[in-house]
C-alpha cells in the first residue's frame, strides 16, 4: 500500500492582517438587545463601552462629534466611548433597531479596534446576514450553553468583519448634514473629549474652567442640561469604567490602576 501526506494535498492558507488582528481581541458583552418605538424622541446620551447599532426599520438623526447622520434602514452604526450622542427620530413611522454593547479586552487595542471602522453608520448590502448574526449572539447570551462566551466572541469578529469589508467596497456610506447641535451640546462634547484624554489628570470643573476659559458655573449648568448629571459625576462614572476595563485585563496591581484613572492613593480609589 502507497502512503501519502494528506497536507500536500490541501491549499495552506495565510494569514491576512486583518485576521492577525482580530486573533488578539476578545469581547466581553455588557448587554444585547432590540429597542423600538414609534413615538417622537430625542435623547443626549454617552456611553461607557462601545455600542453596535443595525436599523431593522426606520432610522434616526444622530449627532456624532458635531456632525449629524442620516440612519435610515439596514444601517450600521459604531458608537465609540465616552463621547456625547444626540439621536432623534421623527416618529413618523416605527423605529427598530438592534444593538449590542461590549468591551474590548485588552484595552489597548480599543483604538485600533475602532480605527477599523473610518465610517461610523455604514449601509449594509446584506441585512439579513447581519440580523442572523445577531439573534445569534442574543441566543448565546440567553442560554449560555457550554462554550458560549468563545461563541459570542467569534459571532462579534464576524459581525465587525462584515461590516469592514462592506465599508471597503462602499466608501461613501453615509449622508452627512452640518449638526444641529446647539451651542451647549457643542461645549459639553468638547468637555467630554477633553475628560476622556485626561482621565489620570486634573479633569475638575476648575481644570475644565481654566482650559476652556468659562466659568464653573457654567459648565456645571451645561452638564445638567444635556447629560442630567454633574461634571464631577460624570468623571467619577468614565474613571470606574476606565478601572473595571484595566482590571479585568489583569495587567496592573489595583494601586497601578488607581494611579492610571486618576487617585493620588489607592484609599481615594477605594472610597469610590
Amino acid at each position: 500500500m502507497k502512503y501519502f501526506n494528506a497536507n500536500d494535498k490541501s491549499e495552506k492558507l495565510k494569514k491576512d492582517d486583518l485576521s492577525t488582528f482580530f486573533e488578539q481581541l476578545s469581547f466581553h458583552v455588557n448587554s444585547v438587545g432590540v429597542w423600538r418605538s414609534d413615538q417622537k424622541k430625542l435623547a443626549n446620551y454617552t456611553i461607557t463601552d462601545v455600542e453596535f447599532i443595525f436599523y431593522s426599520q426606520g432610522g434616526s438623526k444622530t449627532t456624532i462629534m458635531g456632525t449629524q447622520h442620516l440612519c435610515k434602514q439596514y444601517d450600521f452604526m459604531v458608537l465609540e466611548p465616552m463621547q456625547l450622542y444626540t439621536s432623534a427620530n421623527d416618529g413618523v413611522m416605527p423605529t427598530e433597531y438592534y444593538f449590542i454593547h461590549f468591551d474590548v479586552e485588552p484595552v489597548l487595542l480599543l483604538k485600533p479596534f475602532l480605527e477599523c471602522f473610518p465610517s461610523p453608520v455604514t449601509s449594509i448590502e446584506k441585512p439579513d446576514r447581519i440580523i442572523d448574526i445577531w439573534k445569534s449572539i442574543q441566543q448565546e447570551v440567553t442560554h449560555k450553553e457550554q462554550g458560549y462566551i468563545s461563541t459570542i466572541n467569534a459571532l462579534i469578529k464576524l459581525l465587525s468583519i462584515e461590516v469592514i469589508r462592506t465599508q471597503e467596497h462602499n466608501p461613501r456610506v453615509i449622508q452627512a448634514t452640518p449638526s444641529s447641535q446647539n451651542t451647549i451640546e457643542l461645549f459639553v462634547d468638547k468637555c467630554i473629549a477633553y475628560i476622556g484624554r485626561n482621565l489620570k489628570g486634573d479633569c475638575s470643573v476648575q481644570a475644565l474652567s481654566k482650559y476652556f476659559n468659562t466659568s464653573s458655573n457654567y459648565i456645571y449648568k451645561a452638564f445638567m442640561q444635556v447629560l442630567q448629571e454633574s461634571p464631577s459625576k460624570y468623571v467619577t462614572r468614565m474613571r470606574m469604567f476606565r478601572a473595571k476595563s484595566l482590571l479585568l485585563n489583569d495587567l496592573l496591581s489595583i494601586e497601578e490602576v488607581a494611579e492610571e484613572v486618576g487617585y493620588a492613593t489607592l484609599a481615594h480609589f477605594l472610597l469610590r
